[in-house]
């Protein structure tokens, strides 16, 4: 991680990182906070994806796929609470002894590490929805990009796959980069912008949301190009929800089920979404910290206030109407990327070898002719 680094600040000195999302449990966070030094966050969109892609493979009910999805939810949900997780695994192996095909899924890949994974999702910070969904849209341009080819089958050779990563998938996310600081490219951003969940979620009104006010099981989201498409959402208001469009039936996080959990968070009686959980029980924890240990109260304390300024910040800029106005208030004022990687660059010609000076002459030339296309 540290050569990681390093490459990035090769290319942008001035480069760090706002935050780290891991999908994988038993991945180490501290060499990640003390290289990167940064905020870690755990990300469920892996773990959502694997276990509604094989309920969907492997159980053909429609009705048992979306009662298996809410009961596999609350297990996760469980974590704050005083429920016994082998006790609610039991259940639910006794409750779907007949879906013989996913148990066997279930209990051969996730029952043997559970403890870890909700472990993990416990202890850390949980991101949301729109994070979620920005990792979903990442991953399908990436694929695009890897498998939009007619060489495939050169991707088994590893010298092919790292000559597509350099040239394709890097130059790519740092082309993404320089369209969002310097307002160049504008088509690169909004398309991206476009592809999120999040984002077309956005675009649905709340009038074409019709919830379950009486069990609360359901909603209903009416399609925008045919009036006569009604999507069901299952088990609204959770992270967990099941949909019934085709893109929900691929494992993925979709616009409908984002923006029923949008409509559920103005309404009472629906549980807060894990992010929120996470993120309150992390303040109650640290407000928890012993008096008598002052590093651990400071600690506490700085970590409060970091947050606090998060959240206002966050309040700011989603009650504004003109987020410029809010930019220019903020305590750091940001210059061109043409100004930041230019200051501090090393003195080439006495500290680096003629291999490396040769190289960064190169970097520079790239640059120049990226910025002349603006």
């Amino acid at each position: 991680m540290t050569a990681l680094l390093g490459r990035a600040r090769s290319v942008e000195p001035g480069w760090r990182a706002s935050g780290f999302l891991i999908d994988d449990a038993a991945a180490e966070t501290d060499p990640i906070r003390d290289i990167f030094g940064c905020p870690v966050l755990f990300s469920l969109w892996r773990v959502r994806r694997s276990w509604l892609r094989n309920i969907v493979k492997k159980c053909n009910n429609i009705e048992v796929q979306r009662e298996l999805f809410k009961r596999l939810g609350n297990i996760v949900h469980g974590i704050w609470g005083a429920s016994d997780t082998a006790v609610a695994l039991e259940q639910l192996t006794q409750d779907f002894v007949d879906q013989t095909a996913f148990m066997e899924y279930f209990k051969s890949h996730w029952v043997p590490k559970i403890e870890m994974w909700l472990s993990t999702m416990r202890s850390l910070p949980l991101a949301s929805q729109e994070a979620s969904g920005a990792i979903e849209a990442y991953h399908v341009k990436l694929k695009v990009k890897l498998f939009d080819d007619s060489h495939l089958g050169a991707l088994r050779r590893v010298d092919w796959l790292v000559h597509k990563l350099t040239t394709e998938l890097h130059s790519g996310y740092w082309l993404d980069r320089y369209a969002d600081e310097c307002d160049s490219f504008q088509n690169v951003k909004e398309e991206y912008i476009a592809s999120t969940s999040w984002h077309r979620a956005l675009q649905i009104p709340d009038s074409a949301v019709t919830l379950d006010d009486k069990n609360r099981l359901f909603a209903k989201v009416s399609s925008q190009k045919d009036s006569s498409i009604v999507h069901l959402v299952w088990n609204p208001g959770s992270e967990f929800s099941f949909c019934d469009c085709v893109w929900s039936m691929q494992g993925n996080v979709c616009k409908h089920v984002i923006k029923v959990n949008m409509i559920c968070e103005s309404h009472q009686g629906y549980q807060p979404s894990m992010s929120f959980q996470s993120f309150k029980e992390l303040l109650v924890s640290l407000s928890k910290k012993p008096m008598e240990d002052s590093i651990s109260q400071d600690l506490s304390m700085a970590w409060t206030m970091q947050m606090l300024e998060q959240i206002r910040n966050l309040v700011e800029v989603t009650r504004a109407d003109d987020i410029g106005t809010v930019v220019n208030n903020l305590p750091l004022q940001w210059a061109s990327r043409k100004g930041r990687t230019g200051v501090g660059k090393p003195s080439t010609a006495l500290t680096l070898p003629s291999s490396k000076r040769s190289a960064s002459r190169q970097k520079t030339r790239k640059r120049r002719r990226l910025s002349r296309l603006t």
